[in-house]
């Protein structure tokens, strides 16, 4: 049984009825489902993912009132009523502090997964932003694995309809915000020739490196292009991608061929092939005027095919003033790599001040621009 399809029945069958037996008042007030964080949410739990997390569970969306009054009441009744399992799978739970996550506890003294919150405070804490509304820089600073929590999973009742409006409005980014990540993930490929001169020197796993960063900058391409989250975890891009359709799959394996390639030139033309094809479906969805791929410059002295910046071009001229003037590029996700910061909210959240700073280095002064 997939996790989404245990976790509705356990609301249902578990959940609601204890919300209606002991807060009758609450019935039509709430709103119930699963998003988040998970395998599950993702519809990609099997076997592999039981370990841990996995397991009857939800969260309870109060009205802020309701929360203030009968939040410690209603966790205090599923505490004592929820059972140790359901369906045979678990309901109750323990920390591991080891590994800071919950693992199946095998009695009543574990804890319920009934996430109780409000729509502020799940928002305020997982997503970091204080608005249901998200401003521009809200768009740039939240990873897009956070959205993509917010937007997938299931909601199982929703008579308010606050969490599901709020879902719709993050279904996928703003235009000019998802241009100026294009931008920015194009701008990586004019050093497409850079495992090629490594590998001839003999570095290759300076080679093999680059190769690396740069299939995982396509892969952010062919996700932005599809206008769908990118996973911040790795495990997830093939089957993701696999989702988005045959298309976008295929992309997957030819970058998948180009890394596992021995040989550095034919890898580096592998990841050309699906670059050609993401120039061309940008051509097709007329997002700019359109855009020929010109040969690439003479310091890629002759190892890769083609120059991008074409592309960066017109995408930068297609940005609003407003994000033009930015100093950082791109989304903080498309330039931090530490889950410590990606996953956190109170830490990611910081980046909205580093958008909005102007930097005070001056290099208008003779030599300034050599030294």
């Amino acid at each position: 049984m997939k996790g989404l399809d245990l976790c509705e029945a356990f609301y249902w069958e578990v959940v609601r009825p204890i919300i209606a037996h002991r807060f009758p008042s609450l019935l039509e007030r709430h709103a119930a489902g699963l998003i988040g964080y998970g395998s599950d949410v993702l519809g990609h739990d099997d076997e592999w993912s039981r370990d841990h997390e996995w397991g009857a569970r939800c969260h309870i969306w109060l009205t802020e009132r309701d929360y203030a009054e009968h939040a410690a009441g209603l966790d205090r009744a599923l505490t004592e009523e929820v059972p140790v399992s359901f369906r045979g799978c678990p309901a109750r739970f323990t920390p591991d502090e080891a590994g800071e996550v919950l693992v199946p506890h095998k009695d009543s003294t574990g804890l319920h997964h009934v996430a109780i919150t409000t729509l502020s405070r799940h928002m305020h804490i997982q997503l970091g932003m204080t608005a249901a509304e998200p401003a521009w820089v809200d768009w740039l600073v939240i990873p897009e694995q956070k959205l993509l929590e917010w937007t997938r999973g299931r909601i199982f009742i929703d008579p308010p309809g606050e969490i599901t409006a709020l879902r719709k409005r993050l279904a996928y980014l703003p235009e000019g915000v998802w241009l100026y990540k294009l931008k920015e993930a194009w701008s990586h490929f004019g050093g497409l020739y850079v495992p090629v001169l490594a590998d001839r020197r003999g570095d290759s796993f300076s080679a093999r490196l680059a190769l690396n960063r740069l299939a995982e900058k396509a892969v952010q391409l062919i996700f932005l292009y599809n206008r769908q989250y990118r996973p911040g975890t790795y495990k997830w891009i093939s089957r993701e991608l696999a989702r988005i359709g045959p298309a976008a799959a295929r992309q997957g394996r030819m970058l998948e061929a180009a890394i596992l390639e021995p040989d550095a030139a034919q890898a580096v033309h592998r990841i050309e092939e699906v670059l050609e094809e993401l120039a061309d479906l940008h051509n097709q969805l007329r997002i700019t005027a359109p855009v020929k791929l010109e040969a690439s410059h003479p310091y890629a002295r002759g190892l890769q095919d083609r120059s991008y910046s074409s592309l960066e071009k017109v995408l930068t001229a297609s940005l609003s003033p407003e994000l033009c003037q930015l100093e950082i590029p791109g989304g903080v996700d498309q330039f931090v790599t530490s889950p410590y910061i990606l996953v956190w909210a109170e830490h990611y959240s910081k980046f909205r001040t580093l958008y909005q700073m102007k930097a005070d280095i001056d290099r208008t002064g003779i030599g300034d621009m050599m030294v």
